[in-house]
């Protein structure tokens, strides 16, 4: 039997063992660099945008219509297809009219006879005339009988216009170069009201963009205006870092009661399609340019209990530091205060860090290095920073 002292001691030491192990283990835990990615803070030009939303409308919007009620003879168009200006849509039945304008057209020609006749009669009367073979008022007469002739055929000839135009009427045609929506009636149904919508026509190149700003902005945006035309970015969901760039064309002459806001629009070429009408876009205008503004990544700015603040990069080591953030321009936001511009923040990988944690930079994957085919690899902290992520929206080289 073994004495207890003895067994005692053992147990003293094999605790005091695993415990200085266990603090070895949580020390060089605690030493082990976290992965994060980085990039460099810029300094440069950069544009005050203000955000909002907008919707797209057509420059031009066409209600292809009838002029009476008729039957379709015939659909010329493909839906949804591209139309040019004078393309035929619709013939409509033209019994009617073309009865219509024959008759017209007769009488046209029976009154042009009728004038004619009498104008070959008022050159024999005037000859007579001056012979003394006919009296003077004799020839009179038959000159207002001329003229009245004359205005007959005019009438006539007038009638004869107007009858060919409503003819015409029966190819309806567009009058502009555009997209065509659906066909709304198809061929053989009847038309019962000249209000009926047939179609309709929209420009898709250029586009109008509407949408609305805060009063609060009114001052500055009318005296932006007046000094030169004002840049307005719009892209559709998800296409934010690509906008396309158009210009502020009108701005109400009030602002809306209910709302507090002030009406704008913006003109757009549009010339590869991607804006469609009725669709809703993030909208960016450009009300002035700041200078020498210091850009990180929006991910790199943390919000904690006293503030916002970033994660610089010095000698290996993360070192919070409380910053003052304004505009977002797009992956980009603009720091007011806190730095100066060259600095490596953290964009990624800011759940493992404190004040002072050692940092290493993550792969291409994102992944910690370190352990490569269960081998540790020898890396060192990071000193200088990784590419710095894209901050830029296109809008210095767009608007400038």
């Amino acid at each position: 039997m073994r004495n207890p002292l003895h067994l005692l001691f053992i147990s003293i030491f094999l605790g005091t063992t695993l415990l200085v192990s266990g603090c070895g283990r949580a020390k060089k835990e605690a030493q082990r660099p976290a992965p994060v990615v980085t990039a460099k803070a810029e300094v440069r030009d950069a544009p005050y945008v203000l955000a909002t939303v907008g919707t797209i409308k057509a420059a031009v919007s066409v209600n292809i219509k009838s002029r009476f009620a008729a039957n379709i003879k015939k659909v010329h168009f493909v839906e949804g297809s591209l139309v040019k200006a004078g393309q035929v849509l619709f013939t409509i039945d033209p019994a009617v009219n073309v009865y219509a304008e024959q008759q017209a057209g007769a009488t046209y020609s029976r009154d042009r006879a009728d004038y004619e006749q009498q104008v070959r009669d008022l050159e024999r009367y005037k000859i007579l005339a001056d012979q003394g073979v006919i009296s003077r008022e004799q020839y009179e007469e038959k000159h207002t009988a001329t003229a009245r002739a004359k205005g007959a055929m005019r009438a006539s000839g007038a009638g004869a216009s107007m009858a060919r135009q409503t003819l015409s009427y029966n190819t309806i045609t567009t009058p502009i170069d555009g997209r065509i929506g659906a066909a709304l009636f198809n061929e053989g149904s009847f038309i019962k009201d000249k209000d009926d919508l047939l179609a309709v026509v929209n420009t898709t190149t250029p586009l109008d963009v509407s949408f609305s700003l805060p009063e609060r902005y009114l001052a500055e945006l009318r005296r932006q205006y007046t000094q030169g035309t004002l840049v307005v970015e719009a892209a559709p969901p998800g296409l934010e870092a690509h906008p396309e760039v158009g210009q502020l064309t009108f701005m109400d002459n009030q602002v809306e009661p209910g709302t507090g806001a002030i009406r704008l629009k913006a003109r757009f070429e549009n010339p590869e399609g991607r804006l469609w009408p009725g669709q809703f876009v993030t909208v960016g205008l450009v009300l002035k340019t700041i200078k020498d503004a210091v850009l990180v990544p929006s991910n790199a700015v943390q919000n904690g209990p006293e503030g916002t603040y970033v994660f610089v990069v010095k000698d290996g080591h993360a070192q919070m530091q409380p910053v003052s953030a304004s505009v977002r321009v797009h992956e980009s936001i603009i720091i007011d205060k806190g730095l100066s511009g060259g600095e490596v923040v953290v964009t990624e990988g800011h759940l493992r860090l404190f004040p002072g944690a050692l940092v290493v930079e993550a792969d291409d994957k994102g992944k910690k290095p370190g352990k490569e085919s269960g081998q540790q690899a020898d890396k060192k902290p990071v000193a200088e920073p990784a590419p710095a992520a894209r901050t830029g929206n296109g809008t210095e080289s767009s608007a400038k």
